[in-house]
This record gives structure tokens, sequence and C-alpha cells, in this order.
């Protein structure tokens, strides 16, 4: 999936699991250990996703300067004009199905990102945040990702 993009844009699209990453994780305004401990295994575990370019995009961020990275995605007076910029690349290069599958499996990280701290009294109950829940809608939104995405690809 690499080779759709050039050299500058599949750099520029590796913000994006960081992007959602702080969009997510920071949206309670604290990002927690367990949270960081999950997109580390998110990346660990790349190589096994079902979409090829969420897949390709981890495996190569693990090789590149993650810091810098992060750095990067924390810039939120850039946030906005990222993420329009990245969704028309993402649809300027990808099939209608090729862009969903990748929409959901982003979405899917994000929610992982989201269980992975908070659950109330003994952890028990959702552990998902409503404010975790209004930017995991946001992301549905602004990337457009179909309702029936998540059941279609990995349900």
């Amino acid at each position: 999936m690499k080779e759709k993009f050039s050299p500058a844009e599949w750099e520029f699209l590796k913000l994006l699991p960081f992007h959602i990453f702080v969009m997510v994780a920071g949206a309670d305004s604290k990002i927690d250990k367990e949270e960081v401990e999950r997109l580390n295994e998110d990346l660990r575990t790349a190589p096994f996703y079902k979409d090829p370019l969420h897949s390709e995009l981890f495996v190569d961020i693990l090789t590149s300067d993650a810091n810098v990275l992060v750095k990067e995605a924390l810039d939120a007076s850039k946030f906005l004009d990222r993420m329009n910029q990245m969704k028309a690349l993402l649809k300027d290069r990808l099939t209608p199905d090729e862009y969903q599958r990748f929409v959901a499996s982003m979405f899917v990280c994000g929610l992982n990102i989201a269980r992975a701290s908070g659950g109330g009294f003994l952890g028990r109950g959702d552990k998902v945040s409503s404010e975790e829940k209004i930017a995991l809608s946001a992301f549905a939104a602004m990337f457009e990702l179909a309702p029936d995405s998540l059941p279609r690809f990995f349900g």
C-alpha cells in the first residue's frame, strides 16, 4: 500500500495514528500509562492487522523516531488542517473499500486505546469515558466512517 503514496505523503500519514492517540487518550485531559502501553502493543502487533495499510504504516512507524511523531501530533494548532489533508489524501489514493477498511481499522485502534484505562469503581463499568466516546465519534464523522464498515470488515 505504501507504493500508492509519495515518500513525503507516507511520512505525513505516519502522524495519523498519533493524532488519533492524542485525540482519544487526551480527551479526558490526561493520558494514562495504560493508554500509552496499549499504543505500544498496537505498534508491536501491527504485522497481524487485517487492514494492509494500517499494518504497513504501523510497521514503518516502528523504524521511525516516534518521539518526533508524538511531538508533531501534540501540536494542536495544526490538528484540524492535518486531519483534513490526511482524509483528502487517503480518499484520493485508495479505493472506497480500502479507505473504509483503513478508517475502520484506525477507529478500532482508537477504541482499544480508550478501553485501556478507566472503568469506574474498581475498574468495573464502561471503560470508555464520555469524552473518549465524543472523540471517537468526532474521528468517525471527520473521516466519514460508514456505519457498516466496522461489521463489514471486522465483524
